[in-house]
């Protein structure tokens, strides 16, 4: 156990020990319920259409066949920490000391940054049907539908809500306008679909 926390603290494991200890922070408020799953989804593709961005991004979004970009950067730095802790454990010798440490240290990094990417991809492969169904879904088809809000509280910029459509539920983003109050438990009804924000306006049910 010891051997394992002095690994998982020095350098250069400590670097994906911080990353790792990000991605556990943002899943446990998004438990709570004050961060989206999707969150960053919106910015990433505008800015990628501005850029037009190729290799790495391209890949990213291809290998991971579109799951939310915070599930595969989670699946990514879990992996780097995984295979870091091995690399550190049978490569310390190579490591030195002084400069070489940090040199050496870095090049470990991204080794094992490049190992786990495709790692990371593989896999994420069986949880990609869920959120392909849930993309599926999430058109003008629920239009009109209740939908129970799952969330804290639902705003203009934050909310999510769970609908049942075709048998199945799904967990959909959605957004609150004119000033409507809405927390969890609360019933409401999908208005309108927005499609560049990958999100439903809701309003209170009319009965």
């Amino acid at each position: 156990m010891m051997e394992f926390l002095n690994l998982a603290l020095t350098f250069p494991t400590v670097i994906f020990s911080a990353l790792l200890l990000v991605v556990m922070l943002f899943w446990l408020i998004t438990l709570i319920g004050f961060a989206d799953i999707d969150m960053f989804e919106s910015d990433l593709e505008i800015e990628a259409d501005a850029s037009q961005s190729s290799g790495l991004s391209s890949w990213f979004s291809m290998g991971f066949g579109g799951i939310p970009i915070t599930v595969s950067i989670s699946l990514v730095v879990m992996s780097s920490w995984l295979i870091s802790i091995y690399a550190h454990k049978f490569f310390a010798y190579l490591l030195g000391d002084g400069m070489w440490l940090y040199i050496f240290g870095v090049l470990m990094l991204g080794v094992c940054l490049l190992i786990a990417m495709p790692i990371a991809a593989i896999i994420s492969r069986p949880l990609q049907r869920f959120f392909s169904s849930a993309q599926t879904s999430q058109s003008s088809d629920l239009l009109g539908l209740e939908c129970v809000v799952v969330t804290g509280k639902v705003t203009n910029t934050f909310g999510q809500a769970r609908v049942k459509f075709q048998g199945t539920e799904q967990l959909l983003e959605v957004r609150a306008e004119n000033d409507e109050q809405f927390t969890s438990g609360d019933t409401a009804v999908l208005l309108e679909h927005l499609k560049e924000q990958h999100c439903y306006i809701i309003t209170a049910k009319p009965w």
